[in-house]
Order: structure tokens, then C-alpha cells, then sequence
């Protein structure tokens, strides 16, 4: 003990105190929250009388643990009528089954893609509202993570733990006897190798007590251990052997413990010794403990009552203290012990050894003594698979056996495979050519679905057994007879090995071509079957059609249109491909050779070597520029102003003909309105009828003429403007309109009468009181015509010459 200065140091013993209780204190904490460790093979077990354990866990339940293998048992609630619960791993996530008045639930807590589950780490899981798994209130947790909740089949009953058809026995961590379990699927036959820290059920989280079992093979442990591999060798021949790294130092106690499966009658299991041996071996299918401490001489032996060689898997425990060894199975029962007591031996009976031989031995002959070789009986190797072999040797304080890896610690091995247990491989030197026989974990037996003939005659003969005969097939199906098996072929109905259960897809199709899963639901639901299906159709039953063009990446640059099952995409100019996701190439032909093409969405254009720098627009070859004058016309442009010039023709003619027609109609109207007035000058009649001066004055009544011209003269001094600078004006106009024929009557009557022709609408002028002389009219008039017709005036009224007057006239 730890010698103590109380002289110097008043406080260091307190503080010392101090400590040490605190570390009692972690102490039974750590006691208090040991966990429970069930290794492969193992289980705790609730009897019926101890139950109910889960009751409220369909409300709620909670579990911590740490498995080992991503597939195995956790939990199992066996029922009535074949009603159950399982819960369990698989796959790295959580699989729940069960069976509720004869309906199967299964789901899947977790993401598939990324399983929660792990090995060698710890995982706290809740899992609520189990008993609503039908209405989809199922909640659970992995991790302080919402984990989704995958239903493969679901039934309407409630999930009720209290339910009499959900009471029976209870195990957790693994199965006592595949036998036990009523699971209609695989995926839980296994033992997940589980470290348990805590089950809580119920609202009120109600702990489990994980100790109060009625039966198990679970460990109390204060920290779970960490998950090792197993490590398994095959020893193909009787020559096989592996010799093992192990500390070989003089030591009281030893513990070795081991898996092994064989159909052999004999073979060393493992062999600890030299000079003194520590030995297990079989002999006619039974096991024997040798033991002998001081290393000559007899040793001390025992010869279990049953046998370990009918191919299952065993597994042995052999602990030796000083001059004592015992045997146990599994179970902890002890099946061998002996004790040491030969004379002479050491008082310390530590165990002087040279080396540990697994499955055979190198050289029996110089490897073992003399002694051991008389009563060691059976050296030849075992023909069969060694697992999960423990070994360790101390003196004092108890230590743990570790797994021995098999491919890192053994120094020398002979026929020896590791990995796997390859059990064709242990007859290697041993031939079964007899019909229907195979070799099997070293010996000749006859194959699954073969019985011998006569059992244990020699020569082995076997004989196939006819698993037909006892009608299997249900429900009309028929039965196929095949090697250790049948087959029924069964109706469409129906499913199952014997064609028992009526099959989901049948009752329930898949429309419109998918494809219909069957589930394992053992009665009949849409929900029991899966529809996959083709594409363009969705639903649970392919029943609706899937509108593609809501789906993104549809028709990229184009219009789509949905059709049944499937879209047709209209792509805009210059895209292509069945998405519309594709430019066009236009220069994938190289139109522009020898040029250089350039690509745009629609189109492309040309740069020619006439052209290097692109001037020319639109150009869609490099064919020489046809040669043209200043201007250039095409031909469309000459027929255009063809037509446009015989248009032009024809308005020209039309309206010529139009004038023409214009100007007969008014002339016709003006001689209409002249004979309307041919009163005025009725006695003109023709031109013989009057002379030239004043002969004409007694044929016409010229006062008739002179009141139309005193009239007309009238009218034209009305329209004489006041103003002088009008008057030519005014003259012009009447001019025009003499000239465009708008007064033809007027005119006529006006001219002189050597330009009238014969019947002359006007007559002779000279009837118009031409007998009186010039000096008897007044020409005052004429000075209101303005200062221009003042000069006239006076010169008429003046009297001017004949000639003048001759020429005015």
C-alpha cells in the first residue's frame, strides 16, 4: 500500500480519501450499468409465467444495444395459433414480422441506402404507436434521427401485447432452438452476436429487468466486447494440422474453448503439450479429456457419454486449475473431468509445454513422448471445420481467452484452408463415386433426398426418396419429384411450397402491362404484392397514366405533348433529338466546302475565299458570284413591271374611252338645248336665204336676237368685276371656255358670218340693225367695262373711219 506523508503533506491524505472513494463510487455505477452480452448460439429466455415482459411496448418501446452482425434476432413474442412478433436486424436495419390473427405485418425501419445500423457500434432506438401501425401513426427513432417506416404488408388487426393470442414465451439476443420460432420469412434466422444495455416498455418507459431471465446464456459484463470476425479454418485430410502462436510459458491454469463441426469418427481437436499434454480428441464420435502434469508416465482420462460428430455445430470448454481439467458443452454442463495424480508429480502442476497444435499434429512420432504416444490413442487430424478457437494460460488473477486468428497466428499448417468451412474439402482424400453419395465433413454418407438401402452395410448403397408420395401439393397443384426436394407446379391462384396460399397478383392484376411482385402476405391484399411498372404509368396498380410533360428535362427546347404511356415533343427551328436538347448542326455536311461553315439555330453561313472577311450576308455555298451589270434586275422583277405597265395600258384606254363618251354626251346635250330655243331665230333657215350686210334684214325678226343679245350683255356686264386688273382675268376665262367648245351655241351665233356653213343655227348677222349708221349708236357702255374699253368707247362714238370701223366691227 501506498505509504503516506501526514507530517508534510495535512491535505494529500484527504484529497487521497477523496479519490478513493470516488473511484468506489464509478465502481458501482459501473456495476450498476453493466450490460448484457449473448454471444452467437446464446439467448435469454421469458417463460410464460414471467410475462407479460413486453406489455405497453406497443405504445411505446425502447432499446439500446451494439450487434455484432447486420442480420439476427432481438426480440421474439411467441403467440397462440401460430401468432407472433419478431423484431430484429437486417441488413443494417431494423425488420419487424408479425403475425396477427393469421395476417402477416412486415416493415422496414431505416433508409436502405444508408443502413443505421452498424457493427461494433451502439444504437438507441424508439420505436411509438406500434399498435396504429394501420392507421400510419408508427413513429420511430434511431439515434435521436427520424427513421422511415417502409411497410411491405400491413393488416388491419391491432398490435397488442396483452392480446392472449400474443402471450407465450419470450426471448431476446437469439433463439434456444430454430424450432421455436414460427417466422414465415429468413430474414431473421440468425443471432446478431448483441451486447444489451437497456429495453424500456410503455408510456411510462418501464425497464426490463434483462436479469430476472428464466433461462440464459447471456454474460454480465461491464463494458461490451468488441466484435471480432470469426475465424474458421477447414482441415481438408487426415494429415491436416496448423500449429498456433500462443504463449507457451509454465502456467497453473489453462482455457481453451472452440466451434467445430465433423462427421468423422475420430480426430484431434487440439493438442497442448510437450512434455506434459493437455489433449481433446475424438473417438468413435465421442469426446476424450486426457491430462497428465508432469509429463511421463500414465496420465488421467475421460470419455464423454454422447457423440459430437453429427455434422451440426459444437462447441467445447475446457478449463484446467493445477491437476484439474474439466469439460462443458454450451449449455455449461459439464460432460468430462479428471485429475492428475501421478506419482511424482509437480505440487505446482504448472503444465510444461513446447507448443499447441489445432486440428492435428506436425509428426506424431518425434513431436510426442513416448508416454504420450501409448496413451494418446488417435493422432490423425480431424476432417472437418475448426471456429472461433479461444485459448489463454495464467497463474493468479483470471484472463480472459481472446480469439486466436487463424491466418495471422498460425506459424505452420498442412491441407489447411481458411475463411470459410468448405466441407467438400475435407474429403480429399476420400472418394464417394456411389450413386447418390457425396463426402461430407470427411466421411461417405448419401446425399439429401437419399436413404440407404441397408443402413450400416458395407458397401454404402443409396437410394432416392420420393418426396412425392406423401402428397404435398394442395389446391390441385402438381407435384415433381427432385433430388432431396419436390416442386409444385401449382394454379394460378395459388403459391407456396404446396400451393397453399392464394397468390396477391392473381386477385389483384397490375394494369396496363406492369409487372406484379408477389409479396408474402399468407392472405390475400393489394397491399401483398408490388406492381412494377412500364414506364409512362404510375399508381399501385399501373392504373394511371403519367403525365411526362409535367416531368422536368421534358422537351428542353420544344413544345411536348403528353400521350398515353409516353410524349411526343415538337422541337423548335434548328433542334433536334428526342428531347429537343440538340443544336442542329447545319455544317455537319460542310455545305461550304472549300469554305469555312459557320453553325447559328436555324441556319449557317458561308465564308468563301472570295469572301474571307464575311461581307457577303446569307451566303449558303462558296459557288463563284454570278456576274451582273450596274444594275441588277432579276426575273421577277421584269415580270412585275410587265404587268404592272399593262395595267397601266388598260387605265389609259378606259379612260380614253370614257372621255370620248363624255364629250358626245355633251355635245348631244348642247344641241338638245339649242333646239329648245329655236324660236329665238326660227326664220333662219338656210344660208341662200340671207345675204351678206343687210340682206338678210326682211327674212328675220332680229328684234327677237337683239333682246337675247341685250340679255347676254347684261348678264355680262353683271359679271365684269370693279376692279380693272380682273377684267383679263375674266376675258381669259371666257376665252378658255371658247376654246373648250362650253358655249358651241353662243359662238355659232356669234362668228362672222362667212365662217357659218349652210343651216347655220345663228342666220345672218347682218340683220342686226346694221342699216343705221355708226353715228347713231351710243358706245357710253362700254366705259363700264374699265379704263381699257374707255379708249373703244371713244373711238366709236368719235367716228371713226370706215376702215377702222370696218375692223372693230
Amino acid at each position: 500500500m501506498e505509504k503516506l506523508n501526514v507530517k508534510f503533506f495535512p491535505l494529500g491524505f484527504l484529497s487521497l480519501c477523496f479519490s478513493r472513494v470516488t473511484v468506489f463510487l464509478l465502481v458501482i455505477v459501473n456495476l450498476a450499468s453493466s450490460e448484457i452480452f449473448v454471444d452467437k448460439g446464446g439467448f435469454m429466455k421469458w417463460e410464460l409465467s414471467a410475462n407479460p415482459v413486453l406489455a405497453g411496448a406497443e405504445d411505446k418501446l425502447e432499446m439500446k444495444f451494439k450487434a455484432c452482425n447486420q442480420r439476427g434476432l432481438l426480440i421474439y413474442q411467441a403467440g397462440q395459433n401460430q401468432d407472433f412478433f419478431a423484431m430484429g436486424v437486417f441488413n443494417g436495419r431494423i425488420y419487424i414480422e408479425a403475425s396477427l390473427s393469421g395476417q402477416l405485418l412486415e416493415l422496414f425501419v431505416g433508409d436502405e441506402d444508408s443502413p443505421p445500423v452498424q457493427q461494433n457500434q451502439t444504437h438507441e432506438i424508439v420505436i411509438t404507436n406500434m399498435k396504429e401501425h394501420h392507421l400510419g401513426q408508427m413513429r420511430a427513432v434511431i439515434d435521436e434521427n427520424n427513421a422511415p417506416i417502409s411497410v411491405l404488408t400491413d393488416v388491419q388487426p391491432e398490435l397488442l401485447f396483452t392480446n392472449t393470442n400474443l402471450r407465450g414465451n419470450t426471448l431476446i439476443g437469439g433463439y434456444e432452438d430454430v424450432k421455436d420460432l414460427e417466422l414465415q420469412s429468413d430474414r431473421l434466422y440468425n443471432y446478431p452476436i448483441v451486447c444489451l444495455s437497456y429495453l424500456r416498455v410503455g408510456n411510462s418507459s418501464r425497464e426490463v429487468d434483462l436479469k430476472s431471465t428464466t433461462e440464459s446464456t447471456g454474460q454480465d459484463v461491464p463494458t461490451c466486447p468488441i466484435c471480432a470476425p470469426p475465424s474458421i479454418a477447414t482441415l481438408r485430410s487426415p494429415r491436416a494440422y496448423m500449429r498456433i502462436q500462443a504463449d507457451l510459458q509454465p502456467r497453473t491454469k489453462t482455457t481453451i474453448g472452440f466451434k467445430f463441426r465433423t462427421k468423422a469418427q475420430n480426430g484431434l481437436l487440439f493438442y497442448f503439450g510437450g512434455p506434459a499434454w493437455l489433449v481433446v480428441y475424438l473417438k468413435d464420435g465421442k469426446a476424450v479429456l486426457r491430462l497428465n502434469t508432469k509429463g511421463s508416465g500414465a496420465d488421467e482420462s475421460y470419455v464423454s457419454a454422447n457423440s459430437f460428430n453429427d455434422g451440426e455445430e459444437q462447441e467445447l470448454f475446457i478449463e484446467r486449475d493445477a491437476n484439474t481439467a474439466t469439460m462443458k458443452d454450451r449449455a455449461g454442463n459439464t460432460i468430462a473431468l479428471v485429475t492428475f495424480q501421478g506419482e511424482g508429480a509437480d505440487a505446482a502442476h504448472s503444465l510444461n509445454v513446447n507448443s499447441l497444435y489445432v486440428g492435428g499434429i506436425e509428426n506424431p512420432a518425434t513431436d510426442l513422448t513416448t508416454d504420450a504416444k501409448q496413451y494418446i490413442e488417435v493422432t490423425e487430424s480431424l476432417r472437418g471445420c475448426m471456429e472461433e478457437f479461444r485459448f489463454v494460460s495464467y497463474s493468479g488473477v483470471p484472463l480472459t481467452a481472446d480469439q486466436i486468428d487463424f491466418k495471422t497466428k498460425t506459424m505452420k499448417s498442412r491441407e489447411t484452408t481458411f475463411d470459410q468451412c468448405h466441407e467438400l474439402d475435407t474429403c480429399l482424400f476420400k472418394e464417394c463415386t456411389g450413386v447418390g453419395q457425396q463426402c461430407s465433413l470427411g466421411v461417405c454418407e448419401c446425399k439429401p433426398g437419399w436413404n440407404e438401402q441397408t443402413p450400416g452395410a458395407d458397401p454404402l448403397v443409396c437410394i432416392d426418396v420420393d418426396e412425392c408420395q406423401s402428397n404435398p401439393c394442395q389446391n390441385g397443384g402438381t407435384c415433381f419429384n427432385l433430388e432431396n426436394a419436390y416442386r409444385c407446379q401449382c394454379p394460378a391462384q395459388y403459391k407456396g411450397v404446396n400451393c397453399d396460399t392464394e397468390r396477391n397478383c392473381y386477385n389483384f392484376p397490375c394494369q396496363n402491362g406492369g409487372t406484379c411482385i408477389e409479396g408474402t402476405s399468407p392472405t390475400p391484399s393489394i397491399s401483398g404484392r408490388n406492381c412494377s411498372c412500364p414506364q409512362g404509368y404510375t399508381g399501385v396498380s399501373c392504373e394511371d397514366d403519367v403525365d411526362e410533360c409535367s416531368l422536368e428535362n421534358n422537351c428542353v427546347v420544344g413544345t411536348c405533348r403528353n400521350l398515353v404511356g409516353s410524349y411526343e415533343c415538337t422541337c423548335k427551328v434548328g433542334y433536334d433529338g428526342y428531347l429537343c436538347r440538340n443544336v442542329i448542326d447545319n455544317c455537319a455536311n460542310n455545305p461550304c466546302d472549300p469554305g469555312t461553315c459557320y453553325n447559328f439555330i436555324g441556319g449557317f453561313n458561308c465564308t468563301c475565299a472570295d469572301d474571307p472577311d464575311g461581307i457577303i450576308p446569307n451566303r449558303t455555298e462558296c459557288q463563284p458570284l454570278p456576274v451582273t451589270g450596274p444594275v441588277g434586275i432579276s426575273s421577277f422583277s421584269l415580270v412585275a413591271i410587265f404587268v404592272c405597265l399593262l395595267i397601266l395600258l388598260i387605265l389609259v384606254i378606259v379612260f380614253a374611252i370614257f372621255r370620248r363618251r363624255y364629250t358626245r354626251e355633251k355635245k348631244k346635250a348642247s344641241w338638245n338645248f339649242i333646239s329648245a330655243h329655236a324660236e329665238s331665230h326660227e326664220n333662219i333657215v338656210e344660208y341662200n336665204e340671207e345675204g351678206y350686210g343687210e340682206e338678210d334684214k326682211e327674212a328675220y325678226d332680229i328684234s327677237v336676237l337683239r333682246e337675247n343679245a341685250d340679255m347676254l350683255m347684261a348678264s355680262a356686264t353683271s359679271k365684269v368685276p370693279d376692279d380693272s386688273n380682273d377684267v383679263g382675268e375674266f376675258i381669259d376665262t371666257r376665252l378658255d371656255d371658247e376654246e373648250l367648245g362650253d358655249n358651241l351655241g353662243a359662238r355659232d351665233e356669234f362668228i362672222p358670218y362667212e365662217d357659218e356653213g349652210e343651216s347655220s343655227l345663228a342666220g345672218s348677222l347682218s340683220s342686226l340693225n346694221s342699216s343705221s349708221s355708226g353715228g347713231d349708236q351710243n358706245y357710253d357702255y362700254l366705259n363700264d367695262w374699265g379704263p381699257r374699253f374707255s379708249k373703244l368707247a371713244n373711238m366709236f362714238n368719235e367716228g371713226e373711219s370706215e376702215d377702222d370701223k370696218h375692223i372693230l366691227v
